[in-house]
């Protein structure tokens, strides 16, 4: 019986470890959504500095950063996290140089956050 119970440990031990081990090895569910949450971001940075050298409106400019905004948000690896919110609050103050009229700052900011954010891409890359 003394046997049993120390088989019937062994194998519940061994079953665990597998377990933890399997699930230590895969990858995050969430790690595709991460890259696209990144990449659309940069696209849409990028979009917004083009519709800024073309003149284009400034609501619609600023529809597109908020469009930004809203994407980063799925953005999450904790390596980079301070540099996101740095760059989110780049973006924010360029929406508000917008607003208020202010072009060339507007611009500048926007392409702080949106280099900020490629290098962001580029170190997530590296570790994944």
């Amino acid at each position: 019986m003394n046997s049993f119970k120390n088989a019937l440990v062994s194998l519940t031990m061994a079953a665990t470890l597998f377990t933890a081990s399997t699930s230590a090895f895969s990858k995050p569910v969430g790690e595709e959504a991460v890259k696209t949450a990144v990449e659309s971001t940069i696209a849409s940075l990028e979009q917004a500095v083009g519709m800024l050298e073309k003149g284009e409106d400034n609501a619609a400019v600023s529809k597109v950063i908020g469009t930004a905004r809203q994407q980063q948000k799925e953005f999450r690896f904790e390596v980079t996290e301070r540099q996101r919110q740095r760059a989110v609050n780049t973006m924010v103050k360029a929406q508000a140089d917008l607003k208020s009229g202010n072009m060339q700052p507007a611009e500048q900011n926007l392409r702080e956050s949106l280099a900020s954010f490629k290098e962001m891409k580029a170190i997530y890359d590296k570790t994944h």
